[in-house]
């Protein structure tokens, strides 16, 4: 281990001690529900590498193994603390990458204050515009027995009916 990385360490488990020594000293304050600490091996290596760094670190550690949808993670409990070893494959942080793209792209207005000039009023239909209750309980349109929800569901049922052999469960 590099002496910049055994600095990091300790001063990693110093802080986790003062935050838990402050936490007993005031036990008024709010504490969290339970803590989740996260490490990742080397970003250098390949996936196949960090897997196996994990591997290593779960069998000493005696803990739960898990692999799924290219996160690889070893996770061991101490009550409401855990600490997880995680590794990414190159396909999943490209498919979270490619997700995150899309970020900004669609910015809603900032909102405005009821009392200033731009401020727009909500067009919420008032209760004459409606029918009849649904037998679900829901507001039906004007001239229609059943709301929109039981009829979409209506459609979809009459379209599906014909796949499902006579007997059997939906």
């Amino acid at each position: 281990m590099r002496t910049s990385e055994q600095n990091r360490r300790s001063d990693l488990i110093a802080g986790i001690r003062v935050l838990a020594d402050f936490l007993e000293l005031h036990p008024t304050l709010p504490v969290p529900y339970s803590v989740d600490v996260m490490a990742f091996p080397e970003p250098d290596g390949s996936y196949a590498a960090q897997r196996a760094e994990i591997d290593r670190a779960a069998e000493a550690l005696q803990a739960e193994l898990r692999d799924h949808d290219g996160h690889y993670t070893a996770r061991v409990d101490f009550g409401p603390v855990s600490y997880r070893l995680i590794a990414i494959s190159n396909e999943a942080s490209a498919r979270y990458d490619a997700l995150m793209s899309y970020r900004g792209s669609i910015v809603p207005e900032a909102p405005t204050d009821a009392g200033t000039e731009g401020s727009k009023s909500l067009d919420i239909p008032s209760a004459d515009a409606y029918g009849d209750q649904c037998a679900c309980g829901a507001l039906a349109d004007k001239g229609v027995r059943q709301c929109r929800k039981c009829r979409s569901r209506g459609r979809w049922n009459r379209r599906k009916a014909p796949f499902y052999a006579e007997g059997e469960q939906r």
